[in-house]
């Protein structure tokens, strides 16, 4: 069973018990070390950036820095936290600097007064108080070891927010993707507080996640993965799903609840191996996302390899020496976007290693077919090409907005026919959907009924019903998929 606890309790004092989990969030964010330049260059990054945040911080009530205005939920939470992991990490140039960890636990104090106090209105995307926000101040309070009355405080607002009810049904908000979040974020709160009872809630309540589903969020049979019901995400939320399991696995190992089940290993290779090719992960698979940034793709795709090298640490020898091939291949392959430019310290260091042993062979692109049903998706490997349909179902929805992004990709899931070649990394990757015409998508049949930005409602997953917009389009003609 999921959560099961090994070794014994009586094993450790508590104080043994959390010591030990802090000091392997700090190993999961520092990776094994490498000798390379590269890498203790990385780190001093990470020492710059904190420095600069620190030299900048001016506390004042609607701020804390003067370019973030509050709320500023996502940079000035990510701030702190990035100036915490330069306290934590060695070679940073500030492990362990007094001063840092000072303005760091005046700065998550005053963002917790102003912003994330205790009966404040949680106005706008629930996410943020619930997840966001509270994961990367906690972070931020157990790497620096926040004081006692502010750790209170801290912990006051987090219970507030993010209560330990969120994780009693596998419902609403709290299901796979979200519910990993929700987990870190409970044994973040955890440890912070060197707190056994609330460690073993965020690890049992993991076991839902990992069960096979045949409606709805999750994992199904035949290696689809859902998210909002009816969007398949293995690139998105799916990335957050893996990255947050394998960081639990890995901080866990050794503790009293140590994660005894295997499920989610076989998932690296059915759900989400069959949608990274040559280090990007492919579009259809990533929702909203999609429009996000140029190169989204190669991030999304370096994200899934850095979860997939942080899990094969816990993985049995056979799958993780199959893993780290399949990464090294796809690290040598993505010449675009090449992973050890673009990776952070923890990510360089465990990618570094096996691209430098002989031991580790670098695994081709596979060659064969994959089709998901379940989620409407279907790739196809040859000598040299790839190509991958997006399509829809009466469970799969033709497409997602929301938060004002991809507004106009009503088409994506209406038969689109993606394809690469040799060398053809950033085939969809730099400005293609800033560019494309979104009633000519390749693969699609052609409607000249024009929709609204959002068709289909607020937040929409339209999903084919036999008489919703998507079948009300006309004066069909047929696509080249060339284009």
């Amino acid at each position: 069973m999921l959560g099961a606890l090994a070794p014994a309790r009586a094993a450790h004092t508590p104080d043994d018990t959390f010591v030990l989990l802090r000091r392997r969030w700090r190993e999961v964010l520092a990776g094994p070390g490498h000798p390379g330049e590269p890498y203790r260059r990385l780190l001093a990054g990470v020492g710059r950036a904190a420095a600069r945040h620190r030299d900048t911080m001016a506390p004042r009530p609607a701020s804390l820095w003067p370019d973030q205005a509050f709320p500023s939920f996502m940079a000035t939470p990510r701030r702190l936290r990035a100036m915490a992991h330069a306290y934590a990490l060695e070679g940073t140039g500030l492990t362990g600097d007094p001063g840092l960890a000072a303005a760091v636990a005046e700065g998550v104090d005053h963002y917790r007064r102003h912003v994330y106090a205790a009966g404040a209105d949680p106005t706008g995307n629930w996410w943020h108080w619930e997840i966001g926000v509270p994961k990367a101040l906690l972070e931020a309070a157990v790497l620096t070891g926040l004081d006692g009355g502010r750790a209170a405080a801290l912990l006051e607002a987090v219970d507030h927010f993010a209560p330990k009810s969120r994780l009693g049904r596998y419902d609403g908000t709290s299901t796979a993707a979200n519910r990993v979040d929700r987990c870190v974020v409970m044994l973040l709160r955890a440890m912070a507080a060197d707190d056994h009872g609330l460690a073993e809630l965020a690890v049992s309540a993991l076991a839902p996640v990992f069960r096979t589903v045949s409606e709805g969020d999750g994992f199904y049979r035949d290696g689809s993965f859902i998210q909002h019901s009816s969007v398949p995400y293995q690139g998105a939320y799916g990335v957050t799903l893996l990255s947050g399991t394998a960081t639990l696995y890995a901080v866990l190992r050794g503790s009293p609840w140590e994660i005894a089940d295997r499920s989610v290993f076989a998932m690296v290779e059915r759900s989400f191996a069959p949608f990274v090719r040559d280090g990007a992960c492919m579009d259809l698979v990533r929702g909203r996302a999609i429009v996000r940034r140029p190169f989204g793709d190669h991030e999304s795709g370096r994200q899934i390899a850095a979860a997939i090298l942080l899990l094969a640490a816990s993985a049995p020898a056979a799958q993780r020496n199959r893993w780290h091939a399949m990464v090294k291949g796809w690290a040598a392959r993505d010449t675009v976007r090449p992973m050890l430019e673009h990776a952070e310290p923890a990510f360089h260091a465990r990618l570094a290693t096996i691209m430098d042993s002989a031991a580790v062979p670098a695994a081709p692109e596979p060659v064969g077919h994959r089709l998901l049903p379940m989620s409407a998706r279907a790739v196809h490997r040859g000598p040299g090409w790839c190509a991958a349909l997006s399509m829809a179902s009466h469970r799969v929805a033709h497409y997602e907005h929301g938060n004002g992004e991809n507004l106009r990709g009503w088409h994506t899931g209406s038969g689109m026919l993606y394809w690469w070649a040799e060398g053809h990394g950033d085939h969809y990757s730099d400005v293609f959907w800033a560019t494309v015409d979104p009633y000519r998508l390749p693969g699609t049949t052609v409607s000249t009924r024009r929709l609204p930005d959002g068709a289909g409602g607020p937040g929409a997953t339209p999903v084919p019903r036999g008489g919703g917009w998507a079948a009300r389009r006309t004066a069909r003609t047929p696509r080249s998929a060339s284009t």
